[in-house]
């Protein structure tokens, strides 16, 4: 039974509306989306306005950006549209076991590092779950996470990503880094010196999307710069550069055993003072009660454990 009469007026086509509005942020891209007019737009919206008591969006340079409430119904009247479409791709109406995909954004350290064992673990005890990995980008995919699109995101800290007052986050581990390089002359002993590191070419690796990265950020406070000769999308690549042009590059140590380091290229300590990071899961604050959450948090964190006291 429905508490409100307005919402009697509501139609699945007002839902479908919705959604797309949450997604691109567009009045324009939503009807040319579903290959409606604008105005059918604005009029459904009206009428979501209206059953739910709230603005649910407001523009801000010309962006469509989701009220408070916006994200919280968000789950629920995506769930509406995926059990409706259930309903419409199996006639048969038997019992069934509902696989659960879970939505986890991370960069290539998540990947290299800890998604094979969580993987192992999942095909060994969670048969009915399933993982999809997509990238992390230059910030955190907040609204997602909010409203369930994303179940967990996996950044670096302390520091290196925007936060939210509706996010929660929880480090799972620490790490270094070493520099690995084919630059000419004896690998030093000790730390390497800073006036070294800054003379020669660096490879940049960008295995997340990133307008700044902690190590230009380090530099920049203690007034020094580098000169980048190239970026790569992969560790991998930035190593396989390494390998034949004399330059540097800053590794996470923990990735060191994950890749193919040619003989040629040596490994040594970076200059003192370099930072360090910690690797972070974050999800949302609302959904932080919800069992699948959870679960899934409490499985990161035990692959990672296990790795460190393996290590």
């Amino acid at each position: 039974m429905l508490h409100s009469n307005y919402l009697k007026q509501l139609d699945l086509q007002d839902i479908v509306v919705f959604i797309n509005l949450m997604e691109q942020r567009s009045a324009k891209l939503t009807s040319e989306l579903m290959n409606i007019s604008q105005p059918t737009v604005s009029y459904c919206l009206k009428r979501l306005r209206g059953c739910f008591n709230d603005t649910l969006f407001f523009s801000s340079q010309g962006i469509l950006l989701p009220t408070t409430k916006a994200e919280r119904i968000m789950p629920y009247l995506k769930m509406i549209v995926e059990s409706v479409n259930h309903c419409a791709e199996n006639k048969i109406c038997a019992p069934t076991v509902v696989k659960k995909v879970w939505q986890i954004c991370a960069p290539e350290y998540f990947e290299l590092f800890l998604l094979p064992l969580t993987l192992a673990s999942v095909a060994r005890d969670h048969t009915n779950l399933s993982l999809n990995m997509e990238r992390l980008r230059h910030e955190l995919p907040i609204y997602r996470l909010i409203s369930g699109d994303v179940d967990i995101a996996v950044g670096f800290g302390p520091g290196y990503h925007q936060m939210h007052p509706e996010l929660e986050w929880q480090p799972i581990l620490d790490d270094k880094f070493v520099c690995v390089t084919s630059q000419p002359g004896n690998t030093p002993k000790g730390a390497m010196s800073i006036e070294k590191f800054c003379a020669a070419p660096h490879v940049f690796p960008k295995p997340w999307l990133s307008e700044k990265n902690m190590v230009d950020s380090w530099l920049e406070k203690i007034g020094c710069s580098r000169r980048v000769l190239a970026q790569a999308n992969s560790y991998q690549a930035c190593v396989n550069i390494v390998a034949e042009v004399p330059s540097i590059l800053a590794l996470p140590a923990r990735l060191l055993p994950f890749l193919r380091i040619p003989e040629e290229v040596r490994v040594c300590k970076p200059p003192l003072g370099f930072p360090t990071f910690t690797l972070d899961i974050i999800w949302a604050r609302e959904r932080s009660k919800i069992q699948e959450i959870h679960n899934l948090r409490g499985l990161i964190q035990k692959v990672s454990d296990a790795y460190s006291s393996d290590k």
